[in-house]
């Protein structure tokens, strides 16, 4: 019995006591003083693990090694600097204490320089980092050194969708970048609540993307190489074609080289890294998913860390169907989201149209739905999922997908 309500007693302190940093904070934001957890007299410091998981949502979920899930602690943010990223300057703009109506604006070259004058301006201004959020619209290549170096000092970041700041903050008059770096803040305080920071993939997923980029850039620049030679065949003018052809052979057989060295780059990037290896081989062990869908997933998912399941993931993918109705008088059929990565809504489209040739089980599925007078476009859209579940399926079970059970 003694040993029982010890036992409680030491559940009761650590789910009171114990924060998503193993620091003690009470309601108030104020850090008390720190008391010894009567089960160290036990078992000895040593012997007691606290984990921490990811910041989601911004809050932090804690796990000890003796309880599965303790009470969320939410991050309070008091000051938020939102920046407005251009190819060669960004601005930015600082509110302090919550106080929407008085931010602090600058202008700082994007380069090493510019990060430099803006570490200067944070120490200046006496921030604790810990209660600052920097809030930044998602730009691709020309925001990737700013939100790295934040990354690399442990500052919270959140990269958000131009469109969701955009249409949140209503009707808007004017622009410029240091009205935008404004706009960006303040949008960061109103719904801080909702923040999502940002965890940056490993180097050698960002190099992962940025070889598949290049190897579209030169899909792209073949495709409107061989276009005109086409035209000029199809239209009669063999001559032409013949004279156009012969002028960039050696151009498309170099095009046909580096696209064959970069996928070769892309096997030796797989290879070196373990966890890469494990995830590439699970997700090419689905039916219709190769070399390339699997590459890009890898990169777009984080290695499969930002989607908990498949709903979210097809959302992101833009093939998950919405509902499309209003009262009485509006009754839209469901249909696909256009806010989605229309890279992977591509590529999950290439999957499902060559399943129809290649998988015998889903492609007798579209012939069923369609001779029962569902629409084509339906039917690839709910094969394009059924291949989305069974990508997390595997990667969630961490076993190939196995195109027939034995039943025991």
């Amino acid at each position: 019995m003694l040993l029982f309500l010890f036992f409680v007693y030491n559940v009761i302190l650590l789910t009171t006591t114990t924060t998503a940093r193993g620091a003690l904070v009470s309601a108030k934001g104020e850090r008390p003083k720190q008391r010894l957890n009567p089960l160290c007299w036990v078992l000895g410091p040593s012997q007691i693990e606290i984990k921490v998981r990811p910041i989601i949502n911004g809050s932090s979920m804690p796990k000890t090694g003796l309880f599965k899930s303790l009470k969320t602690t939410k991050m309070e943010f008091k000051n938020f600097i939102g920046i407005d990223i251009s190819k060669n300057t960004f601005d930015f703009a600082l509110v302090k204490n919550n106080n929407v109506s008085l931010p602090i604006c600058d202008e700082v070259p994007n380069d090493h320089s510019g990060i430099v004058k803006l570490e200067e301006f944070l120490k200046k201004q006496g921030l604790n980092m810990e209660e600052t959020l920097f809030c930044m619209e998602h730009t691709g290549i020309y925001c990737r050194l700013l939100s790295q170096y934040l990354a690399e000092r442990k500052y919270h970041v959140w990269l958000e969708m131009p469109v969701q700041i955009l249409r949140s903050l209503g009707i808007q008059r004017g622009k410029n970048d240091r009205l935008d770096a404004k706009r960006i803040a303040e949008y960061a305080c109103l719904k801080k609540d909702k923040a999502v920071l940002w965890q940056p993939p490993r180097e050698v997923v960002i190099q992962i993307n940025d070889l598949l980029t290049l190897r579209d850039r030169l899909i792209e620049s073949r495709k409107s190489l061989k276009q005109p030679i086409k035209e000029f065949k199809d239209a009669g003018f063999k001559d032409t074609a013949k004279l156009i052809e012969s002028r960039c052979i050696h151009t498309l057989k170099a095009i046909d080289k580096e696209i064959q060295q970069i996928e070769k780059d892309l096997d030796d990037l797989i290879n070196k890294d373990s966890n890469l290896k494990k995830l590439y081989k699970l997700a090419t062990s689905v039916p219709g998913i190769g070399k390339i869908t699997a590459f890009t997933m890898l990169y777009f998912t984080n290695e499969f860390k930002l989607y908990s399941n498949a709903k979210q993931l097809a959302c992101y993918c833009g093939v998950a169907p919405f509902e499309h109705t209003s009262g009485t008088s509006v009754k839209g059929k469901s249909r696909v989201s256009n806010f989605a990565n229309k890279r992977l809504k591509k590529l999950l489209h290439l999957v499902a149209m060559s399943t129809l040739s290649s998988n015998r089980e889903l492609s007798h599925y579209y012939e069923r739905k369609v001779s029962g007078g569902k629409n084509k476009m339906l039917v690839i859209n709910a094969i394009r999922n059924k291949i989305l579940q069974r990508l997390c399926a595997v990667i969630k079970r961490g076993t190939p997908y196995q195109l027939e059970y034995q039943l025991a």
